[in-house]
């Protein structure tokens, strides 16, 4: 097992929903009431299928797993993905997103250690901006990156990359990925931390997949939830 007490990350990046924030479901509730206007029946055999594949696909970029549902048709998967994301950010607004428990004083010690903290996420940059001003992070990260800043959604690693590039420029280093931690709930956030080379990959146990699957994508620890990670950094 890695010592990161001896041989510390330059920078932790976090998934966002299930890791760092506590979703209670509600990516589903905004993805349900999103496919309801679409003329999808809440509780028929269809909707179903289409929960199950996105609480199968947690952690992935949302357009694409809408352009999924909707069978390749931009025009639909595009109109579905902005219902979401209005129906999203009106729960995070109404108060329905909280953090974890420490999480914010898991960043704050992180940084005043010389960690760098990075939150990434499936959803785009105007959710990520309406959780982040909700949750008041701005103050305790360096770093967030969107999928919709990136070519490529989870399990690739281009957040990931990203992250490590405006490191690399804040700070006029040259770290790689051998050189950060990479945390989050999904099997997506996993691999995408296994591309891209990640020393420490872990999976918490607070949000969409059990810890097999975790263990299963490549996980080097699996920790109950985000605030253990003090247990080996």
């Amino acid at each position: 097992m890695v010592d990161l007490k001896n041989n510390p990350i330059a920078m932790a990046v976090f998934d966002v929903a299930g890791t760092t924030a506590q979703d209670g479901g509600l990516v589903v509730e905004a993805f349900q009431s999103a496919m309801e206007l679409m003329g999808v029946d809440r509780g028929s055999a269809e909707m179903d299928r289409m929960t199950d594949y996105v609480n199968a696909t947690m952690g992935e970029r949302k357009i694409d797993v809408f352009l999924h549902l909707c069978e390749g048709d931009e025009a639909k998967a595009n109109l579905a993905h902005d219902r979401f994301v209005d129906r999203y950010i009106a729960l995070v607004k109404a108060g329905r997103l909280e953090e974890f428990d420490g999480m914010s004083a898991l960043f704050t010690d992180l940084r005043n250690g010389g960690t760098a903290v990075a939150i990434t996420t499936g959803f785009p940059r105007d959710i990520l901006d309406t959780v982040i001003d909700g949750l008041k992070w701005a103050p305790l990260i360096d770093f967030s990156v969107a999928a919709s800043e990136v070519a490529q959604g989870r399990p690739a690693p281009d957040m990931i990359f990203r992250c490590i590039a405006l490191y690399n420029k804040k700070f006029g280093a040259h770290i790689s990925g051998d050189e950060i931690a990479v945390i989050g709930d999904t099997e997506s956030d996993i691999k995408s931390g296994v591309s891209a080379g990640a020393r420490i990959i872990v999976g918490v146990s607070t949000g969409a997949h059990k810890p097999d699957q975790l263990t299963g994508a490549g996980a080097t620890h699996v920790l109950a939830g985000a605030v253990d990670l003090r247990t080996i950094c």
